[in-house]
């Protein structure tokens, strides 16, 4: 009896033994298992870090383009500046080319043959119009009459056929003669001679061209002693 009993008490020791060294292994095994926590929060915290820099790099590179942008947008306000002044500019020298006289004319003797000698000087009457914008050149008087204080260029051609006399013909202003053209007598052939002259005038001015005494000239249907002059810029 004292036998069985000794035996029944050291069954129940193996078993104990055995399930604490179970119940230890679980244990160890279930720590095993568990995550690393700490190693979780390092890994988040470098991922922090990077974004940081990530944001940092951003946010420098939006300042920069940001800075970029700010001075694209003065440098367009120049340019629209610029571009308004200039379209000014333009309105002015459109508004005085508006404003500005419009004068010129051209005109030939309209006649066929000879005209002179004369005794006398005489004003040509070029009659036979091309062009008199304005109407400040009177073709039954051969004057041409400045409608404002300015410069103005006229040119003259004279031609002569007589063999005997002599081609000749003057710019004049007011009384005053600006210059003259003239071909010696003796040539059997068409004779041209042509000039001209820059002027300045005043309102009322008057220019013309005339005929030297003892002189002749020609014309033809071919247009062939003309008298022409334009307003090149108005004075004030």
């Amino acid at each position: 009896m004292k036998v069985s009993v000794a035996l029944l008490q050291l069954l129940c020791c193996l078993l104990l033994t055995d399930g604490q060294t179970e119940v230890q292994d679980f244990v160890a095994n279930g720590k095993n298992n568990q995550p690393n926590i700490w190693t979780e929060v390092r890994d988040i915290r470098d991922m922090v870090v990077e974004l940081k820099v990530k944001l940092d790099m951003a946010m420098k590179e939006n300042a920069k383009m940001a800075e970029q942008m700010q001075e694209l947008k003065k440098e367009n306000a120049g340019i629209i500046d610029q571009i308004k002044i200039t379209e000014n500019q333009l309105e002015g020298i459109k508004r005085e080319n508006e404003e500005q006289p419009k004068v010129a004319f051209s005109a030939d003797l309209g006649m066929r043959g000879d005209l002179g000698p004369q005794s006398t000087e005489i004003t040509l009457t070029f009659n036979h119009i091309f062009t008199n914008i304005g109407n400040n050149y009177n073709p039954a008087t051969g004057l041409f009459t400045a409608p404002v204080k300015g410069v103005y260029y006229f040119r003259f051609t004279a031609c002569g056929t007589q063999i005997r006399q002599s081609l000749g013909a003057s710019l004049h202003k007011n009384v005053q003669k600006i210059v003259s053209v003239g071909q010696w007598r003796n040539h059997d052939q068409h004779r041209y001679a042509s000039n001209g002259a820059v002027l300045q005038l005043e309102v009322g001015d008057v220019v013309c061209v005339k005929l030297l005494p003892g002189y002749t000239i020609y014309d033809s249907p071919d247009n062939l002693s003309t008298f022409s002059g334009f307003l090149i810029y108005p004075l004030k």
